[in-house]
């Protein structure tokens, strides 16, 4: 059997975003994957740039070394996409200054989302 390694690590993550874009309705937005998680205890972690559609899914060699042993990914894979759908009322919800309409706006549009998601997996 071939040894997994990071770069079959890195287009196995990749062939899940691909899969949940559509039901997440995440086609705006574009990825990248890189090694090296900012938080020396996360297994995986988002970053986006809000307020723009690019994210990036940080990975630890923890999470490497469970891939090819055989764990499945696709729960943190996608629960790290996710962010590109909650983080933008996120940001909001902790900035400093921010008005009730800001934060109203940003929980309809999620609202929204969460709702066409639901929708979708209900056809």
């Amino acid at each position: 059997m071939k040894k997994k390694t990071k770069k079959d690590f890195e287009a196995h993550v990749f062939r899940i975003i691909k899969k949940y874009i559509p039901v997440l309705f995440l086609q705006r937005n574009t990825f990248e994957v890189e090694q090296g998680t900012k938080d020396k205890n996360a297994y995986f972690e988002a970053r986006l740039a809000y307020p723009y559609l690019n994210q990036k899914i940080l990975y630890s060699d923890e999470a490497i070394k469970d891939y090819a042993d055989g764990k499945d990914m696709t729960p943190f894979i996608v629960h790290e996409i996710c962010h590109a759908v909650t983080d933008p009322f996120y940001y909001k919800a902790t900035e400093r200054y921010v008005t009730e309409k800001e934060i109203e706006h940003e929980r309809e549009l999620l609202t929204d989302h969460v709702c066409n998601i639901v929708l979708r997996i209900k056809k």
